[in-house]
């Protein structure tokens, strides 16, 4: 939930790194968290948001390669993503798939490896009763995955989850990029900011409003939440460009227009993607080295 108190002074002086989601956008994390690794940059804590949050759990257990391989290696299966998982369980994302056969059978997850990284990682969600952003932490990559399903859970494709008496939707909503939150609540000095669109996207009013009405009416704040999330986030942005002037934090970001969409069947897009997200962050090497 989020930090509060004194919480908030351990973050002083050290640096986070915020990965914002973007489903299948976030083969571009992909290639940015690879070149960390391979060149030993470690920071702090990672703050991820939907699926940001999920290419969290392979940066925090150290997994070169791990969500690349395993978005190219299912981007056209059905038990991963798909309208037909939607008609026959309600849910557009295969999640004991992805958390049972993939995690500890078809490409093992290092739990081990997850637990002695002293690194934080955080999952941003969306309360649905108050439209609001919670902030969980993600201790244990076993007992605590209903954190990564709250914050990657998308309005109409995937039902809320039920968390420590609240319920959750994509982090996203509430909040896309927490940048403040990490900088001014949690009192970290300095962040890695890592989008998954370029610099000139300007995001759109969300075109499911009707239907959002009718499936969750009952959640007036978190429909406001979703109207208007677009301003909020455009807004946010300017933020981010703000705090970049100001020396605390280093962006990260696509060079050109992002062609790959939120659900992704083309591998060879999802590889530009990947390759992209390395090139850029090997571009930045030396400037990645002296901010942290």
């Amino acid at each position: 939930m989020e930090q509060t108190g004194s919480e908030q002074a351990r973050g002083a002086g050290k640096v986070a790194a915020i990965f914002e989601g973007g489903s299948m956008r976030c083969q571009f994390t992909a290639g940015v968290i690879d070149v960390l690794l391979e060149q030993g940059i470690e920071v702090d804590a990672c703050f991820g948001v939907s699926a940001g949050a999920m290419s969290g759990l392979s940066f925090k257990s150290r997994q070169i390669g791990r969500v690349n391989r395993v978005n190219l290696a299912f981007c056209n299966d059905e038990r991963y993503m798909s309208p037909k998982l939607l008609a026959t369980t309600g849910c557009f994302i295969g999640y004991d798939f992805l958390f049972n056969d993939i995690q500890d059978r078809i490409d093992p997850f290092d739990n081990e490896a997850y637990r002695t990284n002293p690194m934080r990682l955080v999952a941003t969600a969306t309360d649905i009763v108050f439209g609001t952003a919670d902030y969980l932490e993600v201790k244990d990559a076993i007992l605590d995955l209903d954190m990564i399903r709250a914050s990657t859970s998308m309005p109409l494709l995937t039902p809320p989850v039920e968390l420590g008496g609240h319920s959750y939707l994509d982090g996203g909503i509430a909040d896309s990029v927490p940048v403040e939150h990490v900088l001014e609540d949690e009192g970290y000095d300095r962040a890695i900011v890592v989008l998954t669109q370029d610099r000139g996207y300007v995001k759109e009013p969300y075109d499911m409003m009707t239907a959002a009405h009718a499936r969750y009416g009952e959640y007036p704040y978190f429909l406001d939440a979703l109207e208007t999330r677009h301003e909020r986030y455009n807004e946010q942005r300017e933020h981010i460009w703000e705090y970049e002037r100001q020396g605390r934090a280093l962006v990260i970001a696509p060079p050109h227009p992002v062609e790959v969409g939120h659900v992704e069947h083309d591998p060879s897009k999802l590889l530009e993607l990947y390759i992209q997200g390395r090139r850029e962050t090997l571009r930045c090497l030396n400037r990645i080295r002296a901010f942290v």
